[in-house]
């Protein structure tokens, strides 16, 4: 398993990388700017795939945890440079930028698309005795529960469909039940305390049990149109979703469960992997849409630093000096390597308390 969550990993970033990458590129190319590497990866060089009939060297480097292209005159004193970035007027330099997180996006969608017509969509009507989702401190979570664990049975009784399993559930508020699990073939045996809460039925108050997990679904193929449409819904989802999910960062509403490092995108690549590749290619899906709105952030270094910077060109009517650009963009590395200590300070922290998705 560990081995096919590397694998799993390795071709998420890279494809990611790519999709990303290539925007950038494919616009640049089309206001005629010189593109001289497109490396798939960081680091020391690796292997030279092939050169382009337009000069593009297309690389592949050591560490697969990134990528960039190459494209000359980038600082705000080299228009000089036929070809270059800064020869180019303000909205070929806009538009080159956006490129990026606009086929993060894009990437996502089509992933969507693929998965709908091939593994197919989860289906309301046939969901699974196994475990998708995991809540954060909830009592599955606190008793060791796993995404992909499979129930077999509660306090001895075979769970019979999902409705059995939620019923007996329900009827324990408060009250130890053991769960019969199977994980990679191996019987698991886990008490849970479910939680009560209250709900109301048909205008009756009700007191039930509730241990906070959500279950699989089996997926249905679907007609290139119906998986369009769904691709659009999960599209615009997502983006809202990290949009609220920073509005509640900002104004100090977050939880430390809506952010993470590598340490989490591994730990929860490692659970979908459990559920079928299907789920990995979701995972990827919905990561390279998050991977597309974070760049337009307007932190310098990032896409939408650049975005910024182009803006405030545009208002004051000509280019930042050349020690200006290097002060903002100082600041904004500053800025970004605090951001990824304290998202890597937190995994280790989730990693210690058990908190990670599992």
């Amino acid at each position: 398993m560990l081995l096919l969550t590397i694998v799993y990993l390795v071709g998420m970033f890279t494809l990611l990388v790519a999709a990303h990458e290539l925007g950038h590129m494919w616009v640049a190319k089309r206001f005629r700017m010189k593109v001289e590497e497109f490396a798939i990866g960081i680091g020391p060089l690796l292997l030279r795939l092939w050169r382009g009939r337009d000069g593009t060297q297309y690389t592949l480097r050591a560490l697969p945890l990134g990528g960039f292209v190459k494209i000359p005159g980038m600082m705000p004193d080299e228009e000089h440079i036929e070809g270059g970035f800064q020869s180019k007027p303000l909205h070929a330099r806009f538009l080159t930028v956006l490129a990026g997180p606009l086929a993060s996006i894009l990437f996502g969608f089509v992933l969507f698309v693929l998965i709908g017509v091939t593994a197919g969509l989860p289906s309301p009507d046939k969901p699974l005795l196994q475990v998708k989702l995991v809540m954060p401190d909830s009592p599955a979570q606190q008793a060791g529960v796993r995404i992909g664990d499979i129930l077999v049975s509660i306090n001895g009784i075979p769970a019979k469909s999902i409705e059995h399993a939620t019923e007996l559930i329900r009827a324990n508020p408060n009250r130890p039940i053991v769960l019969e699990l199977r994980r990679d073939g191996q019987p698991v045996r886990l008490t849970v305390v479910p939680r009560e809460e209250e709900i109301e039925e048909k205008g009756v108050k009700k007191r039930i049990g509730r241990i906070g997990v959500l279950w699989h679904h089996a997926r249905q193929r679907e007609p290139i149109g119906v998986a369009i449409v769904h691709a659009g819904y999960m599209t615009v989802g997502v983006v809202v979703g990290v949009v609220e999910g920073l509005r509640r960062l900002i104004f100090g509403q977050g939880s430390i469960h809506e952010v993470g490092s590598v340490i989490s995108i591994a730990s929860a690549a490692n659970a979908m992997a459990r559920l079928g590749f299907a789920e990995v290619a979701t995972f990827a899906a919905q990561f390279s849409i998050m991977l597309g709105v974070i760049n337009l952030l307007p932190i310098p270094v990032l896409d939408g630093g650049y975005l910024l910077i182009f803006a405030i060109e545009a208002i004051r009517r000509r280019k930042l000096s050349p020690e200006s650009m290097a002060r903002v963009q100082f600041a904004g590395l500053v800025i970004v390597l605090m951001i990824f200590v304290a998202v890597f300070s937190l995994d280790i922290y989730k990693l210690l308390t058990g908190k990670l998705i599992r």
